[in-house]
């Protein structure tokens, strides 16, 4: 417990609204994506046929998720060398 409870209520809206902020950042990603690479429309519009009659095809991820991927990776990398200079967990 902490002796100012007016933090942990601060913690909560700060979540809220990162949470809120993701949310939006995500539908964004998804719903604002076209594909810019240049390809022609036959290998885009392509099916290709999966077990248990699931159909598929050859889409790029979005920009946002990539950036997401390499951000997540790049953290990793830096904790791990963290960690090996200071001798232990953050």
């Amino acid at each position: 417990m902490r002796f100012f409870p007016l933090l942990d209520y601060q913690d909560w809206i700060l979540g809220l609204f990162l949470g809120i902020v993701l949310v939006i950042l995500l539908y964004l990603a998804f719903t604002g994506y076209t594909d810019a690479t240049g390809r022609s429309g036959k290998r885009r519009e392509q099916v290709i046929p999966y077990p248990d009659g699931i159909e598929g095809g050859h889409h790029v991820p979005p920009l946002f998720i990539v950036f997401l991927y390499m951000g997540f990776a790049i953290w990793i990398i830096f904790y791990v060398i963290y960690v090996g200079i200071r001798g232990g967990a953050i």
